[in-house]
């Protein structure tokens, strides 16, 4: 076992292959699905401003004006 301190200051382990983690397991696995819904959203919102066109410095007072 290796202890290691993160960017954050948290300390953690890291072990070898033989001892099995499950709870970092679970925590990579939900961080790489975040990782993916947070790219998704990405994609979708550049879709949207594609679609939108482009806008205005203020584009809110614009709906107003109209």
């Amino acid at each position: 076992m290796l202890e290691q301190i993160d960017h954050r200051g948290k300390r953690f382990t890291i072990v070898d292959g033989s001892t099995r983690d499950e709870a970092g397991v679970r925590r990579c696995q939900r961080a790489a699905a975040l990782e993916r819904q947070a790219q998704r959203e990405l994609r979708e919102l550049e879709h949207a401003k594609a679609v939108a066109g482009p806008a205005g410095a203020n584009p809110d007072v614009e709906v107003f004006n109209r």
